[in-house]
Formats: C-alpha cells, sequence, structure tokens
C-alpha cells in the first residue's frame, strides 16, 4: 500500500480481518459498502492543448465531453494492443485519467513523448488524489448527504467542491467512484465506515468483472486489442473520430469483421489467477488469457478473459487447473456466429 494512503486509513482497520465476499455481498443489497482503492492511480492533463492531445491518443472523443459525464477510453501502441485502459473524468483544470497507479508510473514517460510542443502538462497526481468505492442502499444515502446529490446514470457525474462522484455500472442498480484529494478521501473514509460494511479493492474488483468493465495493468499491458475487452460495446471505442495510435488496426477489425477474440466472465472453484494467466482448452491447448480476478462468496472465484472465439465454447476450459464455468456478462457481445473462426 502507498505511504499516504496508510498514512490516512485507520491502522486498526488496514489490520482487521476484512469481511468474506458473501458478507460484501449481502451488506451491498441490504446495506452498503465502502471499499478504498489505494491502487488506484490518478493522472492530470493540463494545458491550453491537452484536450487535443487527448483527442489524438485515446480510442474514445474527448474534446465533445460533457462536463456532468465520463468516459471510457484505451490509449494504444501502433500495433492497436492497449497501453491502459483509463476512465476519463473532465475537471476544472483539465481532465483526469484514473487507472491502475502502477501502470500509470509506467506509461506516464511513454505518454510524455507524445507531448512534443504542445502546450500540456502531465502530472501523476496518485499520492495526492483517491478514490473510494461505494454500493449500497445506505451508501448512497450517506453519499446524498455529503454530495447533495448523485448522478443517476452509468458514466454520468455530479461535483461537490474538489470532489467528483462517478455513477458506475453495478450487478443491480448503480455504485459510485468518488474522487478527490486524500485528505478529503481520508475523512470520508473514516465517517462511511462507522456505518457501512468496510471493503477492499479485491471486492471493487469482483463488482467490476461483473459489470464486464475491463482493467489493463503492468502484467497485460500492450497485450489486447481494445475490441478484444469488449470496448466497443462499452461506449469506448469511437470509430467517428480522427487518428490515434493503433487507430488502422482497430478500425480494421471492426469494419472487416476480423475479431477473433472477445473478453467473457467465468468462474472458478479456486484461488484467483494472476492477470496474464493462461486459458486452455480441454485439449490442452491455449484459448485465452485473464484479465483480471477477484474471490466472490461460496469460496468461487470469478474473473474475465480474453477468449478465441472459436473456443470459448467448445469444452472445457480450465485455469492453473481449475474448471472455468462460462458466466453472462451484463452487456450484449456482437454474434459470434458473425464472427470467423480460427485462432
Amino acid at each position: 500500500m502507498r505511504e499516504p494512503w496508510r498514512q490516512l486509513l485507520d491502522p486498526q482497520s488496514v489490520n482487521e480481518p476484512a469481511p468474506t465476499p458473501a458478507a460484501l455481498e449481502l451488506a451491498c443489497t441490504d446495506s452498503g459498502v465502502v471499499c478504498p482503492l489505494p491502487g488506484t492511480g490518478v493522472l492530470h492533463v493540463a494545458g491550453e492543448d491537452a484536450g487535443t492531445f487527448l483527442q489524438n491518443q485515446l480510442t474514445q472523443s474527448i474534446t465533445d465531453m460533457a462536463t456532468t459525464e465520463t468516459r471510457l477510453a484505451a490509449w494504444c501502441n501502433p500495433k492497436g494492443r492497449t497501453r491502459a485502459v483509463f476512465r476519463v473524468i473532465p475537471s476544472d483544470t483539465g481532465w483526469v485519467l484514473v487507472a491502475d497507479a502502477e501502470l500509470i508510473r509506467a506509461i506516464q514517460p511513454t505518454l510524455q513523448m507524445f507531448v512534443l510542443r504542445a502546450r500540456v502538462a502531465l502530472t501523476d497526481l496518485s499520492d495526492e488524489e483517491g478514490l473510494l468505492g461505494l454500493a449500497g442502499p445506505s451508501a448512497e444515502t450517506l453519499l446524498t448527504e455529503t454530495a447533495g446529490s448523485l448522478p443517476r446514470a452509468v458514466n454520468t457525474m455530479v461535483r461537490a467542491g474538489d470532489l467528483h462522484i462517478v455513477a458506475l455500472p453495478a450487478p443491480t442498480g448503480l455504485r459510485y467512484a468518488v474522487l478527490g484529494p486524500l485528505t478529503q478521501i481520508g475523512g470520508l473514509w473514516s465517517r462511511y465506515r462507522e456505518a457501512l460494511t468496510a471493503g477492499n479493492e479485491a471486492f471493487w474488483q469482483l463488482l467490476d468483472i461483473r459489470s464486464g468493465l475491463p482493467a489493463i495493468d503492468t502484467h497485460t499491458r500492450e497485450t489486447f486489442i481494445p475490441t478484444m475487452l469488449n470496448l466497443d460495446a462499452l461506449g469506448g471505442i469511437r470509430y467517428d473520430k480522427g487518428c490515434y495510435p493503433g487507430q488502422e488496426v482497430v478500425a480494421r477489425l471492426h469494419y472487416r469483421g476480423q475479431l477473433k477474440r472477445q473478453m467473457y466472465r467465468l468462474a472458478l472453484e479456486d484461488a484467483a489467477p494472476d492477470p496474464g494467466a493462461a486459458v486452455v482448452d480441454s485439449d490442452g491447448s491455449e484459448a485465452g488469457t485473464v484479465v483480471a480476478a477477484a474471490p466472490a462468496a461460496e469460496d468461487r472465484v470469478e474473473c474475465l478473459a480474453v477468449l478465441r472465439i472459436d473456443r470459448a465454447n467448445a469444452g472445457q476450459l480450465t485455469v492453473d487447473g481449475q474448471p472455468a464455468t462460462p458466466q453472462p456478462l451484463p452487456y450484449p457481445l456482437p454474434a459470434e456466429a458473425d464472427r470467423p473462426a480460427g485462432g
């Protein structure tokens, strides 16, 4: 855990045992859960040319964003492989890109190379800004008291002083990410954990997995094309915008129907595999790659994995020797019958 977060979180809360996934799932339904997210980083993009710079780098359109919305976007290498998946949040001084904190540190020098002479400043604020995740009816009540009102549709946002409250998809209804200065986030954590069940990043990731939201970290960067991560279904790719790194590859897969892999949700029976772990079929052949995994109730594990479309339902899949059972995603995917076979 990064030191600024360690100082903010109550030492007792850091050391006390976390509730089980089953208890957290129940709390999401009956009351509420609050999850500190110290592993999530914040990259601030500011300057006169910041909007144009992001417009030319990301798969998403940026310059037409409303101040009350957020969008998913990928940043790719020239071969169309995803370096990062960001949640883009408008701020008073530019835009905030939210992603894995270690990944932000790893890719910022490369992103800086594209600034050239543009009037753009990239600042890693991960030690100054942070996020809390909240879900459940009691969490909504407390957050409404803090913010005055809440966003009521997925990917929308309200501001409350220095706080940004973002509505995210959830297995049922909405959940919320609160972005703000760490001093304020620490104060909210202290208040909210007295009334809500204290969760953790693993449980928040489980909610992301059930919502079909991909996450890229340092182990999986430059592994997947954005379409493989279902970013088209999630509205994270705009095909009517200008060029960006890897745009030709992403567009060709979309318009020519050549995509042979896409992201699925799987349930496992034992330990959570690491991102990048291999998924194999009944013949021992490579079928795909784990994107993210998290513990669930009943000693199960759920994960998102990019699989070969022709292998996804062709037989028993395993991850690290564990049987992997397909689970539904909350959004439709292109009909597999319309996709070409092959690896």
